[in-house]
């Protein structure tokens, strides 16, 4: 009888192996690994990236992987990679999430190209990316999430896309390089510790918005963009140089985003087209020490 329950028992803990066996061989099948980039099917056509083992310092994601169309960054994807100093979206065409910590701890990182396709980046996604200045999110974000920016110390300035209309719990905080903020007329809604320990801070809007009064709300400085438009000053910032040009070129690109007023400013012509022409006047104005 001892003999037959133990065979039984046996027999059961064998089918319990071979049935875990095959859960784990059939996961670990489905993650795969292309130029540094792991990923795991999410569809039949679709893909998430879930880390990235190279050593590149540039890093560019991209449309495909094998058969799948790169849709997602998964959570903590790239956290606490030190090695990576500039990260582009330009050849993702169809990816539209950014997860959770996803770059977090990047501490190298320098730049990042966000595109028109991305629809959320998720909480803390940069956190901590202390050597990051340049960000360029020309996106359909309606909400920055809690964190997304928070301690990344070199951060000097930020254009919030028009598309936004929510700005969270220390998205900002400690920024403690950030200088300048544009916040369009679309943003409706900033927590109070947006910008905790931005101590450097100040914010450009418009007259009468929801930007003035959480300026003045705050103790934050306010500049308002609709007082003067300088033409040339892409970036309005007071001053005519080549990062309104830089910043020019990538919105002709189709790279960057800009405001309403910012727009204004870059039809340098004043033909309301803008284009490379604009681009080309504003570099010769600059050369002939106009400003």
């Amino acid at each position: 009888m001892k003999t037959k329950k133990f065979v039984r028992i046996a027999s059961v803990m064998l089918v319990l192996i071979f049935t875990m066996s095959a859960f784990v061989s059939a996961n670990a099948a489905t993650y795969f690994e292309e130029n540094g980039f792991k990923y795991s099917p999410i569809s039949k056509f679709n893909c998430r990236i879930y880390g990235y083992t190279d050593s590149k310092t540039d890093v560019v994601v991209p449309n495909k992987l094998s058969a799948y169309t790169v849709l997602e960054i998964a959570d903590y994807a790239f956290l606490n990679n030190t090695a990576i100093e500039n990260i582009s979206f330009s050849n993702a065409k169809s990816i539209d999430v950014i997860g959770e910590f996803a770059f977090s701890g990047c501490t190298s990182l320098k730049s990042v190209n966000i595109p028109m396709t991305l629809d959320k980046i998720g909480y803390a996604a940069f956190m901590g990316c202390t050597s990051l200045t340049d960000i360029n999110i020309s996106s359909n974000i309606s909400v920055i999430n809690g964190q997304v920016f928070q301690n990344c110390t070199s951060l000097t300035e930020f254009t919030v896309p028009n598309s936004v209309g929510t700005i969270s719990d220390f998205s900002f905080a400690g920024c403690t390089s950030l200088e300048k903020v544009v916040i369009p007329k679309t943003v409706k809604n900033i927590s109070d510790k947006a910008f905790l320990n931005c101590d450097k801070l100040t914010i450009f809007g418009y007259t009468n918005s929801y930007a003035q009064t959480y300026a003045e709300e705050n103790g934050i400085n306010f500049v308002a963009l609709d007082e003067k438009t300088l033409y040339g000053d892409v970036n309005l910032d007071g001053k005519i140089d080549v990062n309104d040009v830089t910043l020019l070129q990538r919105y002709i690109a189709g790279e960057s985003v800009l405001t309403d007023d910012a727009v204004k400013a870059a039809d340098f012509n004043k033909d309301r087209i803008i284009d490379v022409i604009d681009a080309t006047a504003i570099q010769t104005f600059i050369a002939h020490g106009q400003n």
